[in-house]
């Protein structure tokens, strides 16, 4: 066997070996984030029962959260992907039927939505909590009431299996892999003011996730399948454009937003103040 083959054979033996000692070093650091224990006091916000609220807490889960575009159509829980690569993800069930919410209390539930951890103080992957962190009292007991009063799903989700993906994308970049991580956890969390619609719109687009997706400044830099919607790039945009893309899903230009991208569909059902009060935002 010629020499130079022999050192190409051990120069690839040795990448692997590489290779392998960073997947090990990766796996190592992750899953001790993971596997961290967080303690956060129980909260006095109890689920609302009243008829307002829990049209509230409707249009909070179906328009403004999207909490279906995860969890499944009937709520019950879904899985999103399962591959080696990206490992298995998997929505729960946020019904109160088997497998689902019914027996956790309403502080159990605060801190997986406010907080992003489980009742065993585990912190969730994937679970957009940085998003509803700010979610104020009175729609938090709102959303809690509504999903309390969901018809029941006998669904079980299969825990989750993250993938070396993932975990490196999470080390490296800005990959929402454990929100637990970047929330304000002792942010004040009083009632927006639709009246002061620059700070609504703030707060809308926050729950709504335009954050999660846009990045933290709408600049585009957290999603490749989600570009920056900042003043400076829709400075050519006008609000009949802003409702258009929104509401029927068309740029200025005509062309067609995919709404397995941007969920135009439900944020199409959101009032007419409500996208206002974002595109004020926006544009602030």
């Amino acid at each position: 066997m010629p020499r130079w083959f022999r050192w190409i054979g051990y120069s690839l033996l040795g990448l692997l070996a590489l290779v392998g000692v960073a997947l090990a070093v990766v796996y190592l650091v992750t899953s001790g984030r993971m596997g961290r224990t967080y303690r956060f006091p129980d909260t006095h916000v109890r689920a609302a029962r009243d008829t307002a609220a829990l049209a509230r807490g409707r249009h909070l889960v179906e328009v403004i959260g999207k909490c279906a575009g995860c969890h499944g159509a009937d709520h019950g829980g879904n899985v999103i992907s399962d591959n080696v690569p990206f490992g298995r993800l998997a929505a729960a069930n946020l019904t109160p039927g088997p497998g689902g919410i019914g027996d956790y209390s309403d502080a159990d539930l605060e801190r997986a939505i406010r907080h992003g951890v489980g009742r065993g103080g585990r912190p969730l992957v994937f679970m957009p909590a940085e998003a509803y962190s700010v979610l104020s009292d009175g729609d938090l007991a709102a959303l809690l009431g509504y999903l309390r009063a969901l018809p029941p799903v006998d669904h079980t989700a299969p825990p989750p299996r993250i993938g070396p993906l993932p975990r490196v994308l999470y080390l490296v970049g800005n990959f929402p892999l454990l929100a637990v991580e970047v929330i304000d956890h002792g942010a004040r969390r009083a009632d927006p003011d639709p009246a002061d619609t620059v700070e609504y719109g703030r707060y809308l687009a926050t729950i709504g996730g335009c954050r999660s997706c846009h990045g933290m400044g709408l600049k585009g830099d957290a999603n490749p399948d989600a570009p920056a919607i900042d003043r400076e790039r829709l400075a050519a945009w006008t609000e009949a454009d802003f409702f258009r893309a929104l509401r029927e899903g068309r740029r200025p230009d005509g062309t067609v937003l995919d709404p397995e991208k941007m969920p135009w569909v439900r944020s199409g059902q959101m009032t007419d103040d409500e996208i206002r009060a974002v595109w004020r935002y926006l544009r602030s």
